[in-house]
């Protein structure tokens, strides 16, 4: 079984979620060869695998996006195509409704968070649903990423639709290493610096409350669509390759997600899977991952400034407990060794069907 996976974009989660299915399939005896359509050239995957096309999102862009895809995939003629996001999957999709995708090839979607569940004109939302509540029907299984997910598409009537939850690989817990750290404590953010996010909000709330800790924030400016405050005590360290960031989970004593949607939460399952507790807005796919008051704390973002005080107002002891409850959560729900393998069981169902 030969498989094709299609990207638009290599941001943020996506990438961590990409790499470990590559990673997985390559080594799988059920698919004789993975490929991928990228918008560039990654460290992780040789170029003999990787069809390089430019992401388009202008309109006028879009027929010369769709030209190239259908070129490779024509070449390529795999068993599965898997489309990643909304554009592939609109684009490619809408192909196959025009009969220009052979009818052989089963088609797996997967949008990584619906684009009518995050806030916006309500004309736009209304309309990114009709799309996708369309588009399903010319799709053999879409995946979503969460139960959140799953239920907001079969409340809009889009059909074929199966739960795998994002997963991440395993990793020894991570506790704070004494020798290293400073002895203030210190709560993570790691995240795109925009308006869903939220850290507009957290950075705000930082400055009013003053909590007793340091924030540590991982991450920067795609959109460019915020002005953001610069509080005290906030130490901004810009993206950070794998070991970095992996020893600034290490370090930390609480993780904070304050996104106002989400579709999953990958960095709630990071630290979950280094044993630090989480505290999360209770929005979308973050409310399946954590369990308040057992491995973290859900709070709404007009509660911000009680959620930074409830972090201060924790023991070491309270939020180590938490921590450890966080990795049990982990082991049983959310390994990547659990979602690849129900991937690959999708693909085999959708090619024998």
């Amino acid at each position: 079984m030969k498989v094709l996976h299609v990207a638009e974009t290599l941001k943020g989660g996506l990438e961590t979620y990409l790499r470990s299915v590559s990673n997985y399939q390559t080594r799988s005896p059920d698919i004789s060869q993975v490929k991928f359509v990228l918008p560039g050239q990654v460290d992780w995957l040789g170029a003999e695998n990787t069809h390089v096309v430019p992401t388009a999102r202008k309109a006028s862009a879009l027929l010369g996006y769709a030209k190239d895809v259908r070129r490779i995939i024509a070449a390529e003629r795999p068993a599965v195509l898997h489309l990643h996001s909304s554009i592939a999957g609109g684009v490619v999709r809408a192909m196959a409704l025009a009969g220009q995708i052979p009818r052989g090839v089963k088609i797996v979607y997967c949008s990584h968070g619906w684009a009518f569940d995050q806030t916006g004109p309500a004309y736009k939302n209304l309309a990114y649903r009709w799309i996708e509540r369309l588009l399903s029907w010319r799709s053999d299984a879409i995946i979503c990423i969460s139960k959140h997910e799953l239920k907001i598409a079969q409340q809009f009537g889009i059909v074929r639709c199966q739960c795998i939850p994002n997963g991440v690989d395993r990793i020894e817990p991570a506790q704070r290493d004494p020798g290293g750290a400073t002895e203030s404590r210190e709560v993570l953010f790691v995240g795109r610096l925009d308006r869903q996010k939220g850290i507009d909000a957290l950075l705000d709330a930082y400055a009013r409350v003053r909590p007793n800790f340091r924030l540590i924030v991982v991450g920067d400016s795609v959109r460019k669509d915020l002005q953001l405050a610069q509080p005290e005590h906030v130490e901004f360290k810009g993206w950070l390759e794998k070991d970095e960031l992996d020893a600034v989970y290490r370090s930390c004593d609480a993780t904070i997600v304050p996104s106002r949607w989400e579709g999953f939460g990958l960095v709630a399952v990071e630290a979950m899977a280094r044993g630090k507790p989480v505290f999360a807005s209770a929005v979308g796919g973050l409310v399946d991952i954590v369990e308040h008051g057992r491995s973290g704390r859900l709070f709404s973002l007009d509660q911000m400034d009680q959620a930074l005080r409830d972090i201060d107002g924790l023991s070491d002891a309270a939020l180590r407990q938490m921590g450890q409850a966080g990795r049990q959560i982990f082991e049983e729900k959310f390994t990547s060794q659990r979602m690849n393998t129900a991937i690959v069981n999708l693909y085999k169902e959708s090619v024998l069907r």
